[in-house]
């Protein structure tokens, strides 16, 4: 009866051991938007994307809005704070211009952050989601 209970506990540690995931780092990672307000992105261009990348150590956040690059500051306080300050961007026309404004007015209205597994979500004043992201694994061009 010992052996079948230790058995049982040993599989149930390793099953949950398996189908724990990590959380990704706020920093460092390329972070792709796969919606704003609650709405699917989707780019016109085939090449274009929305992305940021922060940095630690400097605190700086570059990306892509669509086809303009970008860049700016970020500032993390306590717990889930994060907010950005001095961005800056390429001025290119684009067919997706819209979708670059929302994306600058949803940055600018960041004040939380959330990350869950693979996903980052900014939050606004009202803990409302403003936007959603996905850690990408492939390398940025730069």
């Amino acid at each position: 009866m010992k052996r079948m209970l230790f058995f049982y506990v040993m599989v149930g540690l390793l099953l949950s051991c398996n189908s724990r995931k990590e959380n990704a780092s706020l920093v460092g990672n390329k972070w792709v938007l796969e919606s704003i307000d609650g709405r699917t992105i989707k780019l016109q261009e085939a090449t274009s994307e929305v992305y940021m990348i922060l940095e630690d150590g400097t605190n700086s956040v570059n990306g892509k809005a669509g086809c303009n690059r970008f860049f700016g500051s970020y500032t993390r306080g306590d717990s889930a704070r994060l907010t950005f300050s001095g961005m800056g961007a390429t001025r290119m026309a684009c067919p997706d211009m819209d979708i670059e404004v929302q994306f600058f007015k949803t940055l600018d209205s960041t004040k939380n952050f959330l990350i869950e597994g693979d996903k980052l979500s900014l939050k606004g004043d009202k803990d409302n989601v403003l936007a959603v992201f996905k850690k990408e694994e492939k390398q940025v061009d730069k």
